[in-house]
């Protein structure tokens, strides 16, 4: 059988019977190049004792499918339109020339995939940037429309249900902090005028019991020592009635009014307050003695002036007006846990210029010197009729006999 084309003769389209054509069959005459020219392929149909050339009938233009603007918003969809593709009957793959189209004309590649177009779920719907588009229906054109009978799903995604809860915690936090903040000014603003109020009342109560101001730890603060006479000496001038000690009885007492002001924790300065009984001074340095054992003490001592006045001045026996002991020895203990026998433990607040809790020895002393003392007459001449003893001068006072 060989290859015939005559025009004259009647043509195969005509002569085509339903049945005869089955897709997808090859001639075995087909050349051996039509099989290997994708996707173009050219069979030979064959038709009785004729031969079907599809080179000889004209090409018709390729139809390109126009780009839907409507379509270009929608997701690319991964949609297998060969699933649902069935082959058309020969009746349908004849076009209006009255010719059969060729077989890759008819690849379901070039159908109208309207045709089996199903709206995608919600689920595929969603986008990359998490949002969900609006749904899409196709109409009887095979327009896409916006479906809004449907309606948007609930977000029932499990991360935005959990964004939702975390900022109503969040929410709730803030307020709960807003209130707690609300209530502490509240309080501060009562609170803080009524604290005021009382701590000035009880300043003032405090003073009026005559507080030490200072508020330093004992044994710092303002303390009386109230001493009594206990011995008094002469020996270190020739005429006893030059040397005195006040008061002049013994026994009878006298009160010193000392500040002692703690410098580091071993040091302490102590300063007297106007007394015409007593030595003045000012910032003396003060030594403790024994730290922190029953017999733990505060010392100083400095030298001083000590001008007397005798008892029998003016008298026919005795011109010396005043007398006067120069570098006399003044010499103070206190003791800071001991009152005789008993031990006590240090006060922790006492009032100003309160009686010094423990024991006080108070000593002004003189050793016998030459040219001492050097006395005066009521013409404040110098004079020669008291001199140096062979003894010592001494006053010596003490607490022990003292109320507290």
């Amino acid at each position: 059988m060989g290859y015939r084309h005559n025009m004259d003769e009647k043509s195969p389209v005509d002569s085509i019977t339903p049945g005869a054509y089955e897709p997808g069959e090859v001639s075995s005459a087909a050349s051996p190049s039509a099989a290997t020219s994708p996707p173009y392929r050219h069979f030979a149909k064959e038709y009785k004792d004729n031969v079907y050339n599809p080179g000889a009938i004209p090409r018709i233009p390729l139809r390109v499918p126009m780009k839907n603007a409507r379509r270009s918003m929608l997701p690319p969809m991964n949609l297998d339109h060969r699933a649902s593709f069935e082959p058309p009957s020969p009746a349908s793959t004849i076009a209006s020339t009255g010719h059969m189209l060729p077989s890759y004309m008819l690849s379901p590649m070039n159908l109208d995939h309207r045709a089996s177009y199903e709206p995608p779920s919600p689920a595929s719907t969603i986008t990359s940037t998490g949002h969900m588009l609006p749904s899409y229906k196709v109409d009887s054109t095979g327009e896409l429309h916006r479906d809004e009978s449907v309606p948007a799903p609930d977000a029932g995604d499990p991360d935005e249900k959990q964004w939702f809860n975390h900022r109503n915690r969040s929410r709730r936090f803030l307020v709960i902090v807003g209130i707690v903040t609300l209530v502490i000014i509240v309080t501060l603003a009562i609170a803080l005028p009524v604290g005021l109020r009382n701590k000035v009342s009880t300043q003032g109560s405090q003073a009026d019991d005559g507080d030490d101001p200072s508020g330093m730890p004992f044994p710092a603060g303002a303390f009386s020592f109230k001493t009594s006479l206990q011995k008094t000496e002469a020996g270190c001038t020739s005429k006893n009635t030059t040397w005195r000690c006040d008061p002049m009885r013994p026994g009878d007492s006298t009160t010193f009014y000392w500040d002692i002001t703690q410098l580091n924790s071993y040091t302490y300065a102590i300063t007297s307050n106007e007394n015409p009984f007593a030595p003045d001074f000012k910032n003396v340095s003060m030594r403790i003695r024994d730290y922190s054992k029953p017999t733990e003490r505060l010392e100083f001592s400095f030298s001083m002036n000590k001008t007397v006045t005798p008892s029998d001045a003016g008298s026919p026996t005795n011109r010396a007006a005043k007398c006067t002991y120069v570098d006399t020895a003044f010499q103070a203990t206190l003791y800071t846990r001991k009152r005789g026998t008993t031990l006590f433990n240090p006060p922790k607040h006492h009032a100003k210029y309160s009686a010094w809790p423990g024991d006080v020895r108070i000593v002004q002393s003189l050793d016998s010197t030459i040219g001492q003392p050097m006395c005066r007459d009521a013409m404040d001449h110098v004079i020669a009729d008291v001199a140096a003893g062979p003894g010592t001068c001494q006053c010596q006072y003490t607490n022990a006999n003292s109320q507290t």
